[in-house]
């Protein structure tokens, strides 16, 4: 072996041990995200803070109790003329009070349901987190609750618990990062519905996602 082969055999080692220690970092911790934005506001007021500011990004936001959400539902689909839905394994809900002509879980991959999720009507879907500052939902995308579920529909109804109200896009991360030991693959902040603006500025809905966007708090 010549001198230079020896060089380049050396080098290469070390750039694939590099590779294979890159992970290795013993004296790491993890920490707490932090807002670099301070935003100061009372509990009470984040909620409100909220709708105003997820109304400004085009969801229209719905208030009901957790007894009446399937009532809510069928009220929003009905006025649209939806009757085909697309729901998530992990739901929660009593699917017989909700009124659809198809009702399609997503339990499936999605070469198994291609078909049935670009051609439903709306969705059905749980936020985790609602985000004051911002006026967005975290969604979090799993095995039972795919992200296609956010996007492929032309309606999109979201279910947000009231008290999962958060201020700040930080404190939405932490509590993410405090529920999951290894986060998801996709964790989604949801604007309102899908929005594009040609060379002429004129404003587009549902071009890459769902024309509409509604949001139940509860």
């Amino acid at each position: 072996m010549s001198r230079i082969d020896e060089i380049s055999k050396s080098s290469k080692e070390k750039i694939l041990a590099k590779f294979n220690n890159a992970y290795k970092i013993p004296e790491f911790e993890s920490s707490a995200s932090i807002d670099p934005v301070e935003h100061i506001i009372t509990k009470d007021d984040a909620c409100e803070e909220m709708k105003q500011k997820m109304s400004d990004n085009k969801y229209v936001v719905e208030v009901s109790s957790f007894e009446n959400l399937e009532e809510k539902i069928n009220e929003i689909s009905a006025s649209y003329g939806y009757e085909k839905l697309i729901y998530p394994a992990n739901l929660g809900l009593n699917l017989d009070k909700i009124k659809a002509s198809e009702k399609i879980c997503f339990d499936k991959e999605i070469e198994n349901l291609r078909t049935e999720v670009f051609h439903s009507d709306f969705s059905i879907i749980n936020a985790r987190v609602g985000v004051s500052s911002h006026g967005v939902a975290l969604v979090l995308s799993s095995k039972e609750q795919p992200r296609m579920l956010s996007l492929a529909p032309k309606l999109c109804i979201m279910l947000l618990k009231k008290e999962n109200v958060v201020k700040s896009i930080s404190q939405a991360l932490n509590l993410v990062k405090k529920e999951h030991e290894i986060l998801p693959t996709n964790i989604l902040f949801i604007a309102g519905p899908s929005r594009t603006a040609d060379i002429e500025l004129i404003t587009v809905f549902g071009v890459h996602g769902p024309q509409k966007v509604h949001i139940i708090l509860y």
